[in-house]
This record gives structure tokens, sequence and C-alpha cells, in this order.
């Protein structure tokens, strides 16, 4: 194998960086050929693309091709040495598919009677293998690189003499074999190193070089003069020498890698003491040197972090000379003691392409104080008055991300204040982006997008602000990223905005997408007809596209079309129709309520939530009653989901108080409400008595419940379950407000005042506090008729 064929193959293999799949279903036989056909393969992907299955086709992909070695002196084996050394090299990234390779060389070198083959194999495992793996015993024609190394194993440690042969070596596989081997054994002492290095003139300067890198290696601090003289007399092993010099470390080292600053050896040098073991001394050199060794050292100080120098570099960045340099150097030292200077630069710069670099000098000298002490540095500035170039520190301010910051840019509000509060991550800065977004600033719309999108836990109000924002957009590509962002936000309206953009040629494809992913995630319902009208238009979409991923994507939303289900209208049992039971919701609309008809939608048999709190948020029914029983089905779609049942309420009141009460829907399983008062459990007479605690069923399940209420007496059943059975006017003695007149009342569990507690007649409603909660089978028994 030449050595160029093994540099190009390495070369592959470390820009690696992802897998091709083979879908060819192709035999062994077959995968060897065509890999054949194609060496040597010039194109990562091409390589990619052959060497995974041959190497998963192993072992038998590698016994394959080790049989079709000849003898070397035929001249015939460079495609197979090819594709066996690059599936040693492929399967490296990976120890399941090294595995099957190292087996199959071992069956091939097992089997191979050709001499040079089977040197070959051998040294071809040994690339796979880690060293304490690779075991040979004496045979028959076995390679020299096998001999040499059980030669190396019999002595122990008593190979020095052989590691120093070999270091004076011609064959470069035979020296570094011996050279590792004394390093894995723990047998580079100070006179094995000597030992060796007494044959380093004599030695060919890639051996020169394979001795200076294996000292550094093994850190030989006995042998830094050699490394000093190699250095001096330049060439490859100068190189290496720098190299070795680097990982040992020590003063004397340093101030030799220091003077190679700015010379042929620059790179090498700075690359040394960029990993340097010990602490740099910088300043003096810094000070004393010139030119591109002045250069050098700036950038070695900055990626050291070498703060001593700080001040310096600081000073520096006034200077035409090296002014650039320095100012790139600034951030890597910057301390808290010059955040006040950079920040004056940073105001005063004439060169207005240096200012970018400076913002990055100033945030680099405060990154080590708190956000709010980060503030107070740099809030000083705003309020002095000969200040210049103040829109200089507006990011700075907002990079801070506190409260303070927001408020301050906000007060400004200028163009460049609303730009800075773009990046904040402070989501106080939502509401001034926004603000600026309704009056056309389309960035500051994007970057409101990107503060809701990564703050707002709430799904229902980030999938409003989203759609909010979605009609402000202007540009195509705007609206495509908000599109994206609904995506990760599975409610019905997310579902419903995304569906309306389905029919435009520019957004179609990503609300599509957007809308695929909603309704495979979301747990809300969404109209029957609109999911199934728009489902259809998305695979569609998907379809024309013609990609396999599409393709995928249009069988999972034909699942989902299948599993789509149109409304059939709740019917009462034949005895509650005996009973005389009203049905108020059937499933299909919302006939018998009034109020709140936005935060209760019917959906698919049901009664949807998505109130907010507030008595503005309420769904009452258009009847009053006086004594009834009420019966409903309920489902929490989501944790700590928080309504009620008012009872005898007028509209537009809090019914817990100026209704007759409130009877708690909750889920008060949840640890949000762990510090929960008794009276606030779920299917308390809120305030006046508690309920005894159910155990509700998991999301997504249905519960019954029913409320009679005669009189003052009220009875709450659950699944089933008397959680309640009390007379209200006994339980707070009949004082419903304080008899004192006061806002404290002894009487009330809550000790507040429940003014409509004796209410004759009222509404009954539901109460909105929040999203995630679905009603069902709403009807009721009005007893004032039976009386």
């Amino acid at each position: 194998m030449k050595r160029t064929l093994y540099i190009i193959i390495a070369a592959m293999l470390l820009s690696l960086s992802s897998f091709a799949q083979d879908a060819r279903n192709r035999s062994t036989e077959t995968i060897v050929q065509d890999v054949l056909a194609l060496v040597p393969i010039q194109k990562q992907a091409d390589f990619n693309n052959e060497m995974q299955p041959l190497v998963q086709a192993a072992p038998k992909s590698i016994t394959m091709l080790a049989a079709m070695l000849k003898p070397a002196a035929q001249h015939v084996n460079a495609k197979v040495e090819y594709a066996i050394h690059g599936a040693v090299a492929y399967a490296g990234t990976n120890e399941a598919w090294a595995a099957k390779v190292r087996e199959g060389l071992k069956e091939a070198i097992a089997a191979q009677n050709d001499k040079d083959a089977k040197q070959f194999l051998e040294n071809e495992l040994r690339l796979l293998s880690k060293e304490e793996d690779v075991t040979y015993t004496a045979q028959k024609g076995a390679s020299p690189y096998a001999q040499a190394y059980d030669k190396l194993v019999s002595l122990g440690n008593n190979a020095g003499k052989e590691i120093a042969k070999a270091a004076k070596g011609k064959d470069h596989a035979l020296r570094m074999q011996a050279l590792k081997f004394a390093t894995a054994k723990g047998l580079v002492t100070d006179e094995l190193a000597a030992t060796v290095a007494k044959k380093y003139k004599s030695l060919s300067e890639e051996a020169k070089c394979d001795v200076l890198y294996w000292l550094g290696d093994n850190k030989k601090a006995s042998q830094k003069a050699l490394l000093t003289n190699a250095i001096a007399q330049g060439g490859k092993p100068a190189k290496a020498a720098i190299e070795a010099l680097g990982k040992i470390g020590g003063d004397d080292a340093q101030k030799v890698l220091i003077d190679q600053l700015g010379g042929a050896n620059d790179a090498e040098a700075y690359r040394a003491l960029c990993s340097f073991p010990d602490k740099l001394n910088l300043l003096e050199p810094l000070k004393a040197a010139g030119g591109d060794k002045k250069l050098s050292l700036l950038k070695l100080a900055s990626a050291r972090h070498y703060t001593e120098a700080a001040s310096d570099i600081f000073k520096l960045c006034m200077d035409n000379t090296y002014g650039d340099a320095a100012l790139e150097a600034l951030p890597g030292v910057a301390t808290t003691k010059l955040s006040q200077p950079i920040i004056g630069a940073l105001a005063i710069a004439q060169d207005k392409q240096s200012v970018p670099k400076w913002q990055k000098a100033a945030t680099a000298s405060l990154q080590t104080l708190s956000a709010e002490d980060q503030y107070k540095e740099i809030a000083q500035f705003l309020n002095m008055p000969d200040i210049p170039n103040k829109n200089r520190i507006y990011p700075l301010l907002a990079a801070t991300g506190t409260d303070a910051s927001v408020a301050d840019l906000e007060k400004i509000g200028d163009a460049a204040a609303i730009e800075a509060l773009g990046k904040s991550k402070n989501y106080k800065a939502a509401k001034p982006l926004l603000a600026a977004a309704k009056k056309g600033d389309e960035k500051a719309l994007m970057n409101y997008v990107r503060l809701v999108s990564t703050n707002e836990r709430g799904l229902d109000s980030r999938s409003a602000k989203l759609s909010e924002a979605f009609a402000l957009a202007k540009t195509t590509e705007n609206k495509k990223n908000i599109l994206s962002k609904l995506a990760g936000t599975p409610t019905r309206n997310a579902f419903l905005l995304a569906s309306k953009q389905l029919d435009d040629k520019e957004l179609g494809y990503t609300a599509a997408t957007a809308a695929k992913e909603i309704i495979t995630k979301t747990t809300e319902d969404i109209e029957y007809d609109v999911a199934k009208a728009s489902l259809e238009k998305c695979i569609n979409i998907f379809k024309a596209t013609g990609d396999a991923d599409d393709g995928y994507a249009v069988d999972a939303l034909r699942q989902k079309l299948s599993e789509l289900k149109p409304v059939e209208p709740y019917v009462l049992s034949d005895e509650e129709k005996k009973q005389g039971f009203e049905l108020l919701f059937d499933g299909t609309n919302l006939d018998n309520f009034v109020g709140n008809k936005v935060g209760y939608v019917p959906i698919n048999g049901c009664i949807n939530v998505t109130a907010n709190y507030g008595n503005e948020s309420n769904l009452y029914t258009k009847k009053e009653y006086r004594d009834f029983i009420f019966r409903f089905e309920f489902c929490f779609l989501r944790p700590g989901v928080n309504n009620g049942v008012g009872i005898r309420t007028p509209m537009g009141v809090d019914a817990a108080y100026d209704g007759m009460c409130e009877v708690q829907i909750l889920d008060h399983d949840d640890p949000i409400y762990a510090g929960l008062r008794e009276y606030q459990v779920h299917g308390s007479v809120y305030g006046v008595i508690p309920a005894k605690r159910i155990k509700h069923k998991p999301l997504g399940e249905w519960s019954e419940e029913e409320i009679r209420v005669q009189g003052n007496h009220i009875t709450v059943t659950v699944n089933g379950e008397v959680i309640v059975d009390g007379d209200i006017k006994e339980a707070c003695k009949g004082h419903n407000v304080a008899p004192d007149g006061s806002g404290n009342n002894p009487y009330t569990v809550d000790h507040k005042n429940h003014p409509g507690m004796f209410n004759k007649t009222g509404h009954i409603g539901f109460l909105g506090h929040g999203a995630g909660l679905k009603f069902r089978a709403v009807r009721v028994l009005d007893l004032t008729k039976k009386k």
C-alpha cells in the first residue's frame, strides 16, 4: 500500500461526520464487488456510502477481500488493499463495527500463507486494535512486525536495547511500534531516553522527528538540551522539538518557545505555548517585543487569559501600530478593573468599525460580576451628560437581562434602545418589543417572537401571542418563522391559524408542517369538519413534494384522519326523561347558555374550556334556578386545571361570594396545589363546606358529577361517591357576613363574607379559571317544578 493512499483515507476519516444508510439489500459478494469497482473513491459521500455496508458485512466481507490478495510480486493488490484499509479506517469510528472487522482480519491472518499479505493484514489489525489486545505467537512465515513485537514482549523490562535499535532503523512502522511499546509498558526512563538520544545525530530526518515527538509525549525533561539544539538546527525536527518542549514545560522551555514567536516556527511555537502546562510569564516579553513577535504575544496573552497584561494591552489599543491587534486581544484579558475605562473608550471611539470589538471587550470585563452588578457598572454612564454615543452602551445594558435594564431601555424607547432590547433574555422586554412591532418594526417583532417562544410556558398564552405576532408579520420569511414556532405550541387555536394558511402558495408547506406537528401532539379537541378538511389539504401538500420524509407525514396524517369521528348528539336516558331532566348541552351548541362563548367552545360533543380567570369569562345558563339537580361529566386535559360551578349566582359577579356558592372543580392532585386549604379541594363549597378529598382519574379520563341543591342544603357526588352533604346556613351559623360589619367573618371557614349565600334563585354557571378542561352531557332537573 502506498503511503499517499493511507493519507487520503485518513483525511477522509477525519472529516467524517455522518453515516449513509444502505438500503439496497445486496449480498456480501455484491457489496465487495461494488466497492472494488469504485476504488479509489474520491468523494467523501461516496466513500461513506460504500464503506458502511462493507464493514456491516464483516467479518465475511473482510475474509472475502483478504482471500483475493496475491503475492506482492504480481502488483495486483492495490484495489483490495485500498478496500481493506478503507474498511479499517471507517470501522474505527464505531466500536461495534470495529469488532466485526477485527474478527475478519484475525480469520484472514490465520488463513493467509503469503508472507507479505499476512504482514499487511497484521498491520491493519494493529491499526484497529489497542496495543495490549494484539498478541501473536511465533509461527513460520510471521511478518517482521509480529516477530519484532513478540521479541519486545519477551524481553519485557529488558527491551531497552531493542527499542533503541528499532529507533535507529529505517522502517517507520517498526520504529513506532517499538517506541509505542516502551510508552505503553512504562519503560521510558531517563536512561532509555539518553540511550536513544545518543543515536540522534545518525538518524534520518523522519526518525529524528519520531524520537523528538516520543520524548515530548513522555515528558523527558532530561533531554531538553537535545530538543533546544534540534530547534536551532531547523527543518522538520525543529517543529517536532517545539511541540515536545511545549508538552514538557518549564521556564527554560518557555523562554525557548517565546523566542520562536514571530519567526519561521511561529505557528508551532504559538500552539505549544497555548497548551503549555505551566503558568506563562509574558509581561516582560510583551513589553520588549516588536513586529510580528509582539502580534503573536498579544494573541497568546488573549488565548491564555493572561490578565497580568490587561492594563498594558488596553493602553496598546490606542497605539497606531498595534492598536487593532491589542483590541482583538483585549476580551481575553479584560477584568472588572478595566470595565469603566473600556466602556468609556467604547463611547468615544472614533472608528465605527472598532465599536463591536470594544463592546466585546466590555462584555468580557463584566462577565465575573452578577447581572445586578453589571447593570450598576453600565447604568452610571447613562446618567453622565457629557458621554457621547450612549446608544453603543445599550447592548451591554440589555445583555445584563435585569428588570432595571429593560425599564431603562423601554423608557429611552428610540430605535437603538429597541434594537438592544431585542437581544435581552428578560421576558419583560417582550412588551416594548411588541409595541415597536405594532408600529411596523419587523425586527422587533421577531425578537418578540423569540422571547415568547423561549419564555412563555402557558400553551394558550404562547399560542395567543404568536398568533398576534403572525397578524403583524409582513414578510413571508417571518410568517414562516412564526408558523414554525406554532408547531411547538399544540393548541387548537394554533392549529386553526396554521390551517388558514394551507391555501397560501408560499406558506402552505410550512403551515402543513406546523398543522401536522400540532394535531399529532395536542390534547385539545379540534372541530371534526375543520380538522378533516385541513388534514386532507396537508396530505395533498406533502404528496406533491415527492419527498420520502413527506411520505411518512402523509401516512401519519392518514392515520390521524381515520381516527376522526363526527359528533353524535347526546340524548337523555329513558330514566332521566321520565324524571324530567332537561338537556342543557347535547354536544352541538350552547343555545341554553349565555356569557363567554369564546372561552367555552362546543367541539366534537364537548364544551372545551379556554377561559381565563375573571367574571367576564364565565358561562351561565339562560334560565335561573332555585332547587335543582345538576349533572355533567368533566375531563382534565392538563395538570392543575381550575374551574368551578356557580350556584344561584347573578351574572358578572364572583359566584363564590355574591352567588349562593361556588362548587370547586380542581385538579387538586397536582403538585402546584401542595399548600391547598381543605375548603379549596374539588367539590368543596368554596370557603364554607370542605369536601371529602377524592383521587382524580388520570388526565384524559372522564368523571361524572352531580350537584343537588334544595333550600340551603347542598350535596355533591363524584363518580358515585358523596363528598359534600351539608347545610350552608348551619355551616356558617346563619352568619353569611360578619355581625360587626367587618370583612373578617369568624363563622365561615375562609373567614370571609359571603353576602350572596342565601340567594333564593340564580343562574348555574361554569366559572373560568383557565384552559385544559372539557364538559359533556350537561343536564338539569328543576326540582322547583316538582313541588
